[in-house]
């Protein structure tokens, strides 16, 4: 498919910055809340992929209709999704 893969992809300082701007404090505490109990209670290593080189890897959307193409978007950064906007206007 092309994706981006490695550990560069996962640095992305933007994407950083824009999940802060769009959370509070209380949510920001409340996700590492729910991270933490799910390590407490599943185990660290089963909240991982088996091969942590998968976790290396960036993935994209795609939208069709039938066999039809509409969207096609590369993430090539963690963070790089497609916008919403971007993907209404093509359903």
């Amino acid at each position: 498919l092309g994706l981006q893969q490695g550990f560069n992809t996962m640095w992305n300082p933007p994407a950083v910055s824009t999940m802060m701007e769009r959370n509070d404090e209380d949510s920001l505490k409340a996700l590492g809340e729910a991270y933490k109990n799910a390590a407490d209670n599943i185990g660290i290593q089963n909240l991982a992929p088996k091969d942590i080189k998968d976790t290396l890897r960036q993935g994209g959307t795609f939208v069709f209709k039938g066999g039809k193409l509409l969207l096609e978007h590369y993430d090539q950064k963690v963070g790089d999704n497609a916008s919403i906007s971007d993907i209404l206007a093509c359903v």
